[in-house]
């Protein structure tokens, strides 16, 4: 299913997110909550806990290679994820680490698990990327699951980065029910948003060979 499939660009992308954005979500941190404190001390707590959170999550993602991981990746994994989730739970930081211990729960067979980080991921709002991946991925699992119409639901479209996935991802839940006509229509609509944003999916292309023969 397509929750497997996508795990090494989906890690890929969140270290490509991480060097790119890291440091001013650290500076947005610092300075987004209100405090009682006066406002050079308020400061300085705000930024070593920016600080602090920066150091877990880039541990989070040095354990978190793309590919299948070892049993000590997983613990270290759960480890930082949970504490993320625990010390800044309303953070980025948080909800990635959450797609992380998702991506974990996938890996050990426990579904339903995963399910539970997505939604938590979704319930927090937030940075629309972000909430465009989970969505994304909740719904691969919901299908793995055969919870077609759930899934099928969560694929709303809509004109930014992510429908070319949006689109993947349904055509997979369309040919695990075995709808491969309109499962052909999502692959090649996906396609062609891939092609005109650059983007490079040798699987969808396998998908759609598959489905043309």
């Amino acid at each position: 299913m397509a929750e497997m499939k996508t795990e090494e660009e989906q890690v890929e992308a969140l270290k490509r997110w991480w060097q790119e954005n890291g440091k001013s979500l650290v500076l947005t941190i610092a300075v987004s909550i209100g405090g009682v404190l006066s406002w050079n001390a308020y400061q300085d707590n705000q930024a070593s806990q920016a600080e602090t959170a920066s150091v877990y999550f880039q541990q989070l993602i040095n354990n978190a290679p793309a590919g299948q991981l070892s049993d000590t990746e997983i613990a270290q994994v759960r480890y930082n994820s949970e504490l993320l989730k625990t010390e800044f739970g309303s953070s980025t930081y948080a909800q990635f680490a959450a797609l992380m211990i998702a991506r974990v729960e996938v890996q050990e067979g426990d579904l339903p698990a995963a399910e539970v980080q997505l939604e938590w991921v979704i319930d927090q709002g937030g940075d629309a990327e972000v909430l465009a991946l989970a969505t994304i991925r909740l719904a691969s699992v919901l299908g793995a699951q055969k919870q077609y119409d759930e899934a099928l639901a969560l694929l709303v479209d809509v004109d930014d980065a992510w429908q070319s996935g949006r689109l993947e991802a349904r055509g997979d839940l369309l040919v695990a029910q075995g709808e491969l006509d309109a499962a052909l229509t999502a692959y090649t609509q996906s396609s062609l948003l891939a092609v005109a944003s650059g983007a490079n999916k040798p699987l969808l292309g396998l998908k759609l060979d598959n489905l043309a023969q």
